[in-house]
């Protein structure tokens, strides 16, 4: 439940343009806290290489002992974190082809 830190209030709140939270009683702007999954060192390291090889969900939950709450947070997590490290050459719209890289098949 979201919750003003000055005032207390719990009712109303308006979402600002750089996404953050303004009370609608006492004006007060803050930002909410995204909780993160708690996860061993040695988890995070297998959903990501999991991750990186592009398979699904359901597969990395077979291969990962995780609860499905957890997976899901933390793949948004480093979907959210990708976007943030992209180069400045793929600024504005960028149209990406599918490409297929290797050798051809001789029958």
């Amino acid at each position: 439940m979201t919750k003003c830190l000055q005032c207390n209030n719990t009712k109303r709140f308006w979402r600002l343009k750089d996404g953050r939270l303004r009370c609608s009683v006492c004006r007060k702007s803050f930002t909410l806290k995204k909780k993160l999954p708690r996860l061993n060192k040695r988890i995070v390291k297998k959903v990501i290489s999991e991750f990186v090889l592009e398979h699904s969900t359901n597969t990395i939950l077979e291969r990962v002992n995780i609860s499905k709450y957890k997976l899901l947070k933390l793949l948004i997590l480093l979907r959210i974190v990708m976007t943030k490290d992209v180069p400045d050459i793929f600024s504005g719209i960028v149209e990406v082809d599918e490409t297929l890289l290797g050798w051809p098949n001789e029958e």
